[in-house]
């Protein structure tokens, strides 16, 4: 584990907090024109909340796209159910039906992307100490008065996420500032993720408030433009049994 990770993981609550969850469950709307962008303007308009395992890849939207049924999503597999458990939509491997980058989202393939990217929103940094995933730290950014290390990522191809390689900076404190992914599902474009108010609940520090743009060429974030909003509140943490 690069020191930078430790040292970012510490600040967010550290590794021995961290094992005792099994689940992590906020409140949230998200927002933004990439969803209109896909046909799913209606994920915006709704409140949901979203649980996350932290020890696999999987999450749970309790409400999605309307009253009386959820989403899950699963590394090989996306469900939309009704409150009785019924399947109402499938999809199997789902990172496979990204193919036209035109084409409007089905629910299931809205279920993928939420899934996964809330999963690695509220995982990290803790998730980064998973098996396989290659760092390299590559200097500095500076940014509003403040200077963050940057450490650049490379996930297996078992880790589902935005695209294999990303960047991280961390602050002063080690707290996660600003995220820099391709979303490879969008064609790979190319997204600057920024984290506000962090908070801590029981511990746990998590941003509350996240805004992503588009980066210019010099890697600056294009700010009057807001491709997907988060705003997270009511957190519940939910610990394995001893």
């Amino acid at each position: 584990m690069h020191d930078l990770i430790g040292f970012s993981i510490e600040a967010h609550g550290g590794l021995a907090r961290w094992n005792q969850l099994g689940q992590i469950s906020a409140s949230f709307i998200p927002g933004g024109l990439s969803f209109k962008q896909r046909g799913q303007e209606a994920f915006t308009r709704q409140r949901t909340r979203v649980t996350v395992d932290t020890r696999e890849q999987r999450a749970v939207y309790v409400p999605f796209l309307g009253s009386g049924q959820s989403a899950i999503f699963e590394p090989k597999r996306t469900a939309i159910a009704a409150s009785d458990g019924t399947i109402l939509e499938e999809l199997n491997n789902p990172r496979e039906s990204f193919r036209d980058m035109g084409t409007p989202w089905s629910a299931t393939q809205l279920a993928y992307f939420a899934g996964y990217a809330m999963w690695m929103y509220l995982t990290m940094p803790f998730s980064l100490v998973g098996d396989g995933i290659e760092t390299e730290e590559i200097g500095s950014w500076a940014e509003d008065g403040e200077t963050w290390r940057a450490l650049k990522l490379k996930f297996p191809k078992s880790f589902v996420t935005h695209s294999t390689e990303q960047t991280l900076y961390f602050d002063s404190n080690g707290l996660i500032r600003r995220h820099d992914y391709a979303v490879e599902i969008f064609g790979g474009r190319k997204a600057t993720h920024y984290r506000y108010d962090h908070r801590a609940t029981e511990g746990i520090t998590f941003s509350h408030k996240r805004r992503v743009h588009l980066p210019d060429a010099e890697g600056r974030p294009k700010m009057d433009t807001v491709m997907i909003s988060i705003d997270l509140d009511e957190l519940e943490l939910l610990r394995v049994a001893p």
